[in-house]
């Protein structure tokens, strides 16, 4: 299947490892360009570095701290002295990771906002103008199958996830005579190096097994590369007509529609 992606300048918000990582990773084997987004910018450059050799002069790299004012400036402005459009933004940046037991703490909820959705929006407000000059631009949001189903995760997450959920559908309605499709991706529990169930694991071993066992009809933990090629798919030619909607991956846990 061709998904005619080769060409296309892509920016992945939180692509220094796992979901994001592998994401920018199959863009690239599809012939794409790719800007990656990090805080850390010198794992960024040791990514670019090791990269170079099989797809040069197609990754760049926008470092910076999508949560505050100061680091979506310094984002932006890095990608608009590579480029004058974007054709697909993937916002990818968030976190599940709770700092607090009480689920109702408010700051909490605060900081799930902030990470979750607030700085994929601010991100999007600044490329908005770059994705209006893009070649049948996308917007895909990363939310997670906790803001469809009560799961463990933390309420103040579920939540913010839920909102990213609510925002595709009102942006696909607005956007769809500019010609800009939005869709939104669910992972369910996917693991990686360096990841929230990596971390678990090496806590509870036994537990998480148990759990992925019993919970997911497939029996085993997401792949990043399986997310990523969601992703791929919707931002393709192959799914012009789909626009506004919400694609689960999950290998069948989630049990309501």
């Amino acid at each position: 299947m061709e998904l005619e992606l080769a060409g296309k300048i892509v920016f992945i918000s939180g692509s220094s490892r796992g979901i994001g990582l592998a994401t920018a990773t199959g863009f690239l084997k599809e012939g794409a360009e790719v800007i990656l987004n990090g805080r850390d910018r010198e794992s960024l450059l040791d990514i670019q570095k090791s990269f170079s050799a099989k797809y040069p002069g197609r990754i760049m790299i926008a470092s910076g701290d999508a949560t505050t004012e100061n680091g979506i400036s310094e984002i932006l402005s890095q990608i608009r002295s590579f480029t004058s459009k974007i054709d697909i933004f993937v916002a990818n940046l968030g976190s599940g990771k709770p700092q607090s037991s009480d689920k109702l703490d408010v700051e909490e909820w605060k900081r799930f906002y902030d990470i979750n959705v607030l700085s994929n929006i601010s991100l999007l407000k600044g490329l908005y103008p770059l994705l209006e000059c893009g070649q049948s631009p996308n917007v895909i949001f990363i939310s997670s199958i906790v803001a469809k189903e009560k799961m463990s995760a933390p309420y103040g997450y579920a939540a913010a996830k839920s909102a990213v959920l609510t925002l595709t559908k009102n942006l696909a309605k607005d956007w769809a005579d500019k010609g800009i499709r939005v869709n939104c991706v669910l992972p369910g529990n996917v693991f990686f190096k360096g990841g929230r169930w990596e971390e678990l694991k090496e806590q509870d071993p036994e537990g998480v097994d148990k759990y992925i066992r019993e919970q997911v009809p497939m029996g085993r933990f997401g792949a990043p590369e399986e997310i990523a090629d969601a992703i791929m798919f919707l931002c393709s030619a192959r799914a012009g007509f789909i626009t506004g909607a919400s694609l689960v991956v999950d290998g069948g846990q989630l049990s309501i529609f």
